[in-house]
């Protein structure tokens, strides 16, 4: 009877792993995503957060409302020309006593789906839409550096690029029947040049289903 069972479980181990869906994909120097929504490909060395583990893949939604897609380095892009980890207690928390804030470098992109914008919104000035945009227009360091109106995977789009701070932001919304996509990037204006390139080629890959 123990016999069985440990066959069984062994059994049950090898079915929870074959039955897990697989939403990055590689291929040489590139991971692939995909979802019931949509689809887009980036460098090897970045990942969608938590979508490539894969024992939480089998509770992770085949269609979330949004996703982030970052770095699987932390190293990176830094300002700290040693480890990062140098600058964290126990490898989670900023160690204030050698370095600041501006030390850790925050260069992401967030995926988000949106049934409908705001009343008075259009494509044209989606941004408008973020819950934080009044905020940082009146903090007086909103800098708009330019906008441009596109087409991704045959989709009306609207590209607007904008600073603010010490913060530069890629912000392209998506029109596809009536609802949103939202694809956000960020990343400090000192390494900003360094992340386009890996900004520019989700967009140029990104598919609607």
């Amino acid at each position: 009877m123990v016999l069985f069972m440990g066959i069984l479980s062994i059994v049950l181990i090898g079915l929870f792993f074959v039955v897990t869906p697989s939403f990055i994909t590689e291929n040489a120097d590139v991971k692939h995503f995909e979802d019931n929504d949509y689809s887009f490909d980036m460098s090897k060395a970045w990942t969608v957060n938590e979508y490539d583990d894969l024992l939480k893949t089998p509770f992770l939604s085949s269609s979330p409302n949004s996703i982030i897609v970052n770095p699987v380095d932390s190293n990176q892009f830094k300002y700290y020309n040693g480890s990062v980890e140098d600058l964290t207690a126990n490898g989670t928390i900023l160690n204030t006593s050698t370095t600041n804030a501006t030390d850790v470098v925050i260069v992401k992109t967030e995926i988000t789906k949106h049934s409908s914008l705001p009343n008075g919104i259009t494509l044209d000035d989606a941004y408008k839409s973020d819950s934080l945009y009044s905020l940082m227009y009146d903090s007086g360091k909103f800098d708009m550096v330019n906008d441009s109106v596109m087409t991704i995977d045959g989709k009306n789009a609207h590209q607007f690029n904008y600073r603010v701070s010490y913060v530069t932001y890629q912000d392209t919304w998506i029109e596809d029947n009536g609802q949103y996509i939202r694809i956000l990037s960020q990343a400090p204006n000192s390494v900003y040049e360094n992340a386009v390139p890996q900004f520019d080629f989700l967009l140029n890959t990104f598919k609607v289903k």
